[in-house]
């Protein structure tokens, strides 16, 4: 493992980046900020923002998801190359003829950190309390496909009618209303990942966990530290001790930390910053920049006048020029995003020429509104709604506004737009593009916007309860199928956080859900993503990338759509 030496980077690089010079008195006062600072850990990643839970059912950020992963483990683990489930705890599963009962056998011998044994009815339990209506899990909705689910949630049924079963301490049945072919990869996810009885409603300091490591502390704000499981007998070799999590939020003290060798894998490097880190051969060496299912996105608030209301939605949408923000304010390193499913089929090629991944193994089968709408040109199967909601066209804006009645700039009459705020989570991007926001509808439209910054936590909070206008969002595929991305925006969906409800909607998307016929499965999904462009409460800006500053030292690291990476792969071993 590494000393913690100050890496190579070029002399000329430290002293003549102003941005870099400030973030080195940045690293000092942020090291100073451990009044306790343990021995360096075998790996210490800088993980973003600071966790909000480390429960599984209750985390729903992609920090704690990562961190979640190396303290619980589920059925299932999504294999890192070719995103296929692998055994976990369950060492086979099958499904049965009509595609409605799945059978998972557990490993013998399984044990909770704590010594205690750990069998299927703990995954019983756990799915249950999930699914549980009173204790509100963000992904409560996951397994709505199984009997009972949906009743229990709609007060209509009972813990005991949900179709989970255990008929023995190593089987578990899963019992579905329609098929549910992603269920292999939901298992892999955290929110299905095994609670312990005493962690059921916490996950203080001390409760067992079954993953490869467990929690040896948590300093708010600073550090998570994880120590290797004793009672861990997974399918693969454990290789690092200790592993610490870093909340950081700055890029600049995250690119300042890895360059002082004081992390190892830095996560989420500011598209910003990329133009500078790929000018040196070192920074070109450690940084993985690549294709990531995943959307940037802005929620509206359905329950929030002046919001409800459509021409207003196509307005603010028209004025947003996704591909200067891609170019001028994000680095020039990311894709407008035509559509709500992702598309990211360029990086996929790239990826392909290289050996790593065939051009359609992001979204196989899937060709939604980003492949339709791939330039700022209209196609000849798009209506002029449709392109309205995608494109960049201010004049039409203003003409759609006036026609409705509302004052646009130069027009004497009219009713005034009322003001509006702009929520965000703290960061340096995330706030440049909410100026941008502002900066484009002040301009275009004459709008007045108010611009607010909250911690994740409290951020998160806001956004469920419907507190906020509008407020930036993300998504990143749970699975490498549209309804990851699609079943966000549901009636019930738990996820939605907007008030947007649209029956045509639902009827697609339970559609697409039922039907066992891939082409017409993947036909609903667009047009479920046709209504959500026309009709609903998102306004996408920008497909995803993953950037990682990895030790070139460091093994085991494989990039993926997903951006999941197998923490008990990482060594420091030579290849």
């Amino acid at each position: 493992m590494p000393t913690n030496p100050v890496r190579n980077i070029g002399q000329s690089f430290l002293t003549g980046s102003g941005w870099l010079l400030g973030g080195i008195v940045i690293l000092g006062l942020f090291m100073a900020s451990f009044p306790d600072l343990p021995d360096r850990a075998d790996l210490v990643i800088g993980n973003g923002t600071d966790p909000g839970s480390l429960h599984p059912h209750r985390a729903s950020g992609i920090p704690e998801g990562r961190i979640i992963r190396a303290l619980h483990e589920g059925l299932l683990l999504l294999d890192p190359q070719s995103l296929e489930p692998m055994p976990a705890c369950a060492h086979s599963w099958q499904v049965s003829k009509d595609a409605k009962t799945w059978t998972f056998r557990l490993q013998k011998g399984l044990l909770w950190s704590n010594g205690d044994p750990l069998d299927a009815t703990d995954f019983r339990r756990s799915w249950l309390d999930l699914i549980d209506p009173l204790r509100g899990a963000p992904y409560g909705d996951l397994l709505e496909a199984v009997t009972g689910a949906r009743e229990w949630r709609n007060s209509d049924g009972s813990r005991e009618e949900v179709g989970i079963r255990t008929p023995d301490r190593w089987t578990l049945v899963v019992e579905l209303r329609r098929p549910l072919p992603w269920l292999p990869f939901l298992c892999t996810q955290t929110p299905l990942q095994p609670v312990h009885p005493l962690g059921r409603d916490g996950n203080a300091l001390g409760v067992p966990t079954n993953g490869p490591w467990e929690l040896d502390r948590w300093d708010l704000r600073d550090r998570i530290r994880l120590v290797k499981s004793p009672t861990y007998q997974g399918p693969s070799r454990v290789h690092m001790d200790t592993i610490d999590f870093l909340a950081i939020e700055s890029g600049n003290t995250l690119v300042n930390l890895f360059a002082h060798g004081s992390i190892d894998w830095a996560v989420g490097v500011p598209p910003l910053l990329m133009p500078f880190l790929e000018k040196e051969a070192f920074w070109r060496e450690a940084l993985r920049t690549d294709p990531y299912l995943g959307i940037s996105f802005y929620r509206l608030n359905f329950q929030k006048p002046p919001l409800d209301d459509p021409t207003i939605r196509k307005a603010l949408s028209l004025t947003l020029d996704r591909q200067a923000l891609c170019r001028e304010v994000l680095g020039g390193n990311l894709q407008p995003a035509w559509g709500f499913v992702p598309w990211p089929r360029p990086a996929l090629a790239a990826h392909e020429k290289a050996g790593n991944l065939a051009p359609d193994s992001a979204l196989p089968g899937y060709s939604g509104m980003a492949a339709t709408i791939n330039s700022p040109v209209p196609t000849a199967d798009l209506t002029v709604n449709q392109w309205a909601m995608l494109g960049y066209d201010p004049d039409q804006a203003r003409k759609l506004l006036q026609e409705s009645g509302w004052k646009v700039p130069g027009a004497k009459t009219g009713k005034t737009i009322p003001a509006f705020e702009i929520l965000h989570s703290s960061g340096s991007t995330h706030a440049l593009v909410a100026e941008w926001l502002q900066s484009s509808w002040s301009r275009e439209l004459g709008i007045e916007t108010r611009i607010r910054s909250m911690e994740w936590r409290s951020f998160l909070q806001v956004q469920r309860s419907l507190d906020y206008d509008v407020s930036r969002s993300s998504w990143i595929a749970d699975f490498p199928d549209p309804a990851t991305f699609l079943e966000l925006f549901t009636s019930t969906a738990t996820n939605n956080r907007t008030g947007w409800s649209d029956e045509e909607y639902d009827r697609m998307v339970e559609k697409a859900r039922s039907t066992a016929n891939t082409g017409m499965r993947m036909w609903y999904w667009r047009e479920a993503e046709r209504i959500l462009l026309e009709r609903g409460p998102v306004l996408p800006l920008w497909s995803t990338t993953s950037s990682n500053l990895v030790a070139p030292e460091l093994q085991g690291f494989f990039a993926n759509p997903l951006d999941q990476h197998d923490l008990r792969a990482l060594n420091w071993d030579t290849p």
